[in-house]
């Protein structure tokens, strides 16, 4: 971000910018201000437990509910119905009476968002490759984006069941495209989640590296009207997130992974061993993990401790998992 605003700030000097960008450096300033026991702990709202980046909203129920008569007062003219939807969100926030400070929050992030043609979130994973959360229906069409991001992994999934901030915008449409199917009703907006590798990769060179590269996009895709002298190179196409494979651990202990970040493995091959640290087998007995589908490490724990429950690696396979239902994502 550090990079990326300098870039967008000398291009609008410039008179070059063919779109109109909000940016928000610390879209969360209540978690980035949670210190807890010298650490930093932001996912989770301390006041109500909540996961900042979940529980959005569902849009389209939100303004149907409050207005029952919006998809009869739609029309055959597709932007005249993108304004009534987006007048109908509007409505709804301004009738909204925040409680929490989170709340507040979501609704002032909500006015801006969803009137926006593209919301990209930055992210990090916490040892992990370039990858992308986004949902199918934006894909291929934007494939370019993987390409520019340098995305090894490209998940889609129209609803991951926990409300993640990425999926409600183009939910909004995409909802309102199957109540509404004989009227014409704009495209989902380009949304995605971008998670920029994981929490120690803050380096110079690496960090101004990404935000040329999504200056690249921008300019390719006509949002700024420059010349940029990077390229792209094809990156994997997309995979469905159901065939992902978060696999966690059954026991507690140190963590000795097997396998390094990037790697392929198959179905069967040892990912991590868990060695145990109480109990009369401590330090003598290793429980093996085994990959569970066949793909691309992707993600992987820099904590080395490790206790039952707890994710230790992602692996992104080509073939949905039958035991990936309901909330994809971590629920937490």
């Amino acid at each position: 971000m550090h990079y990326l605003l300098e870039m967008l700030e000398t291009v609008d000097k410039l008179g070059k910018l063919n779109a109109e960008f909000f940016v928000f450096p610390m879209v969360n300033p209540i978690g980035m201000a949670q210190i807890y026991n010298h650490r930093h702990s932001g996912r989770f709202d301390f006041s109500t437990g909540i996961n900042f980046n979940r529980n959005w909203p569902d849009l389209a129920e939100c303004i149907i509910s409050e207005d029952g008569e919006i998809i009869k007062n739609l029309t055959q003219d597709v932007e005249e119905n993108k304004n009534k939807v987006l007048s109908a969100v509007e409505k709804w926030i301004s009738n909204q009476k925040p409680i929490t400070a989170l709340e507040r929050l979501r609704l002032e992030i909500i006015k801006i968002a969803v009137g926006c043609d593209v919301v990209l979130d930055l992210h990090c994973d916490v040892q992990a490759l370039n990858h992308i959360y986004i949902v199918p229906q934006l894909m291929p069409e934007y494939q370019d984006l993987s390409d520019w991001m340098g995305s090894y992994v490209t998940l889609t999934a129209e609803n991951s069941g926990g409300g993640s901030f990425d999926e409600i915008w183009p939910r909004l449409w995409i909802d309102m495209q199957r109540r509404c199917p004989d009227k014409p009703i704009p495209k989902p907006v380009l949304s995605a989640t971008l998670e920029y590798r994981g929490l120690v990769d803050v380096e110079i060179s690496l960090n101004r590296k990404d935000a040329e590269n999504l200056m690249g996009f921008f300019s390719s895709r006509g949002f700024v009207n420059s010349i940029t002298d990077n390229t792209c190179s094809p990156m994997p196409p997309a995979l469905p997130f159901n065939a992902t494979q978060i696999i966690k651990s059954e026991v507690t202990g140190l963590v000795c992974y097997e396998v390094q970040l990037g790697q392929d493995v198959t179905e069967g091959e040892l990912i991590a061993n868990i060695l145990l640290l109480d109990g009369p087998e401590a330090y003598r007995v290793k429980v093996p993990i085994y990959a569970g589908t066949s793909g691309i490490v992707f993600s992987m724990m820099l904590q080395k401790y490790i206790w039952r429950g707890q994710p230790i690696a992602k692996i992104a396979g080509k073939t949905a998992l039958s035991e990936r239902t309901g909330v994809l994502l971590e629920a937490r």
